[in-house]
């Protein structure tokens, strides 16, 4: 369909194209061959007079007006959809939809398994698929989730939520510290100066840099830690810490799991932290899709009886 000279459906491609700044990866994320999708942004380029992209070294990069028309785009498509899914009555035993979720994996640990199971029960034509929280291109893991990863939810720590995208408060978890359970130095305790002078298990992302809450609380208060083993991954954190006289900062939740598959003691931590409070964000548009409205549901619910349980 043609409105005022340009085809409406170049729209989509055009946020996909600025989306992806990838001829290539917007062809994929289109259904399209890489031939159309460079045709695509062609007749763009015509109709706006403008080159849109622009090659920058070894990528592409939007230009001024680009930049500028981008949210407008992606409002005007927001709203379509809102009116296509407007009638659309969903029933969850019959959907056959697939759901993207990224979250760090304590909640792929604590939490996700038992969304899984349900969704098992009540939908069982729904297909998950988890994802690792990325790193953030400018500092933003929401968006970097949503608009480039294109993924359904996202859920965050509350520092790391962007007020931009609607949000919900989903679970609330404490720290601990968790030692071999072998380790007599720790038979009785664990204080402030045995936390200080042992070695640490701490979770680091690929390029090293560590963003746990720990991580930056005590950073904060100019409280070094002596790092002995960085890992990528919570859920390994228990293999490298029996058998050692090494410490590691867990969630609670996740600690009780660790201690039933592993000798550990479990220790409250010896300096105060902030209560970890975990955020249920979205991207607007898909605020009024009934299938994700009934999916971020699904999550509260499961979230709530972890809640009461804990």
């Amino acid at each position: 369909m043609r409105y005022r000279r340009l085809d409406l459906n170049l729209l989509v491609a055009f946020e996909a194209l600025l989306s992806e700044c990838s001829v290539s990866r917007a062809a994929e994320r289109l259904h399209l061959g890489q031939s159309a999708t460079s045709s695509a942004l062609g007749r763009l380029r015509e109709h706006f007079n403008d080159p849109l992209l622009v090659q920058m070294g070894r990528r592409l990069e939007p230009t001024a007006l680009a930049s500028e028309l981008l949210p407008k785009v992606r409002e005007a498509l927001a709203l379509t959809r809102e009116i296509i899914d407007a009638p659309v009555h969903f029933e969850p035993a019959s959907c056959t939809r697939l759901f993207t979720l990224v979250a760090s994996d304590y909640l792929m640990t604590v939490l996700l398994p038992a969304v899984s199971r349900e969704l098992a029960r009540v939908a069982p034509g729904v297909r998950l698929r988890l994802r690792d929280l990325p790193m953030p291109r400018e500092g933003d893991v929401v968006s970097e989730a949503l608009d480039y990863r294109r993924s359904d939810v996202v859920i965050v720590p509350q520092r790391r939520l962007n007020p931009a995208y609607p949000q919900v408060p989903l679970l609330s978890d404490q720290l601990c510290c968790i030692v071999c359970a072998q380790q007599a130095q720790f038979a009785e305790g664990l204080s402030l100066a045995d936390y200080c002078a042992a070695e640490h298990v701490v979770r680091e992302f690929a390029d090293g840099r560590n963003l746990a809450m720990d991580a930056v609380h005590l950073r904060e208060l100019g409280i070094e830690r002596r790092v002995g083993v960085a890992l990528e991954s919570f859920a390994l954190i228990p293999e490298f810490i029996v058998g050692s006289a090494r410490v590691a900062t867990v969630f609670s939740r996740q600690a009780e799991i660790f201690a039933k598959r592993h000798a550990l003691r479990i220790y409250p931590t010896p300096l105060v932290f902030p209560a970890a409070v975990q955020i249920l964000q979205w991207h607007p548009y898909q605020t009024r899709d009934p299938a994700l409205a009934w999916f971020r549901g699904l999550l509260q619910e499961q979230a709530a009886q972890l809640d009461q349980s804990g």
